[in-house]
Formats: structure tokens, sequence, C-alpha cells
């Protein structure tokens, strides 16, 4: 057996869903000083891992968000569904990665999972999405997030940046999962996950575009603040009017800085994921129904999208 596909074995041995291998080469695009080249000198593969979310940890962050009551409930996701798969789950093995890699003679430098790393402006030291994209495990939508075709935005992941020369997979070369067009369709002229978004995040006019593997892709602007602002419970999202600022500030900045503990503190969990809800890819019937019958409504009324 070589030693890429013992690395796949011990991911998913230890629970993971997705594993996929990518060249550093493909990461010629990424911004300087997050290149994988960059975190370690000599990489040549990355190793990128995932795990998806499951159904009953998602239906209580929906529940939470309607009935204000049962907002406690939500801790199943930022535990179950956030906290405990990254640090347990994913972090965990790739520490069980690297120890094979370097086992074997490489150096292997592993990349926590979302939701630490990250500098005052969100920008990642290294980006673990954009990894899963080069590793061929998905493509990005236009909510930003990789997306694969049985789950959607509805995983969570994590990387090994190793100088170990690994057999590539194959970037996504799949069905588009993403089509922007039938989701404004859907969303009567907005993206679902535009539309719906509780703190108005997402910006219905700038986009970013990236290039992977020779690949183009493009997807919506986030005002990541905004995001994390009610990742964190620091506002009360029933009090949000607009606070996309397409000028380029961060209109939650100050309001942000002031929590800056409780930032910390909540860090590796989240207090949102309406988009993860909305997003009709990979969506599950269950989660799709009740979304339907109860999200879609309430966000509606309150942020009179």
């Amino acid at each position: 057996m070589n030693l890429t596909q013992e690395i796949k074995d011990l991911a998913r041995q230890s629970g993971l869903d997705y594993v996929g291998i990518a060249p550093v080469d493909r990461f010629i695009n990424a911004p300087e000083g997050h290149k994988p080249t960059d975190l370690l000198p000599g990489a040549r593969s990355v190793v990128s891992m995932s795990i998806k979310l499951s159904k009953g940890s998602l239906l209580t962050m929906i529940r939470g968000f309607v009935h204000r009551e049962l907002r406690h409930t939500s801790f199943a996701y930022r535990f179950f569904g956030y906290g405990l798969l990254n640090m347990f789950f994913m972090d965990r093995t790739a520490f069980l990665v690297a120890q094979l890699l370097e086992k074997e003679g490489h150096i292997a430098l592993p990349i926590a999972a979302s939701g630490v790393g990250s500098s005052r402006d969100y920008v990642a030291q290294f980006s673990n999405r954009h990894a899963a994209v080069a590793a061929g495990i998905g493509e990005f939508g236009w909510i930003g997030l990789c997306l694969t075709p049985q789950n959607g935005p509805r995983q969570r992941f994590v990387s090994v940046i190793t100088t170990a020369d690994l057999d590539p997979d194959p970037m996504y070369s799949g069905p588009k999962l993403c089509d922007v067009e039938k989701c404004k369709a859907l969303g009567q002229g907005t993206p679902l996950c535009i539309k719906y978004c509780p703190m108005h995040a997402y910006s219905r006019k700038k986009t970013k575009e990236v290039v992977i593997g020779g690949v183009r892709m493009e997807y919506a602007d986030l005002n990541f603040h905004a995001c994390a602002s009610v990742h964190n419970h620091i506002v009360d999202t029933d009090h949000v009017k607009d606070t996309y600022a397409d000028d380029g500030r961060n209109p939650l900045f100050e309001l942000e800085a002031k929590y800056e503990l409780e930032r910390q503190v909540y860090r590796r969990g989240h207090g949102c994921a309406g988009c993860l809800f909305v997003c009709p890819v990979g969506l599950p019937k269950e989660i799709g129904e009740l979304v339907d019958r109860e999200l879609k409504p309430d966000l509606s009324r309150r942020f009179k999208v």
C-alpha cells in the first residue's frame, strides 16, 4: 500500500467522510503569505479532509431561530455540529496524518479546522475551504463555501500541508452544483443564501474571484464581521437592518472589538448557519421541509427580504 492510500484509509477509519490530495501548484494564485510553501518551505502536497454535519444538529439551529425559548438547543449544533467535529474528529485526524507522514520521513504541518488562526480581518492563515476545492472534494458555491454533491455546504474541513509528494486527486469536474440563476429564480431575483442571511452579510453587488488549478471561480463577497457577530451572539439579529457596506466599511467592527474576549471564547462554535439551511444543493428533504415551513417565513417577516 502506498503512502497516499494509507493517509486516505486513516482519515476514513477516523470517522471522516471525505479526503483528497492537492499538489501545491494549484495554490499558485493564493495570496502571498498564505500559500502552502509560505507556511512550510518545501511543501509538495496538501491533504484536505472533511466530515459532514448531522441532520439533527442542524434542525436544532432552525428551531432556535424561530422559537427563542428553544435557543438553548442550539448548543447541540455548536458542539456536535461544530466544536466536537473540529477538535475531536478533524484536528485529531490531522494530527494522526501528520504523525504518519513524519514517521515516513516527511515534514507535515496540520492546519486546525475552522475557528482558529484568523487575523482581526478574518483572513485565515491558510484556507481549508480553498484547499478542499483544490483537492477535488467539491466546488465553490455562490455562498463562498465548498459544496459537495451529497451535502452541499454542510460539512467541515481540515488540512495537512506536507513535503511528501503524494498522488493528487483531480479537481471536481462533475455537474455544476451551484446554479446561481436557478437559485435566483427560487429567491425571486436573489440567491437564497443572500436573501435569507439574517445579518445581510453578503453583498448583492460585489463578488470575489479565485483561480485554483487553472479554474476560475466566483462567489459573493462577504462582510466577515457581520457574519461573525451573529455567530458569537454579540448582536441580537432582531435589530439588524443592513450590515453589509459595499464601500468596504465594517459597520460592526467597533461593536465586535468591544466584545473581543467573548469572540475568542466562542471562537470554535457557531450561532447561525442560516446559509447552510437554505442552500438547495444536497439539502436533505427533512431539513428542506422544515426550512420552508418555519425558517423562511420567519426571516421574511423579520428582515423584509
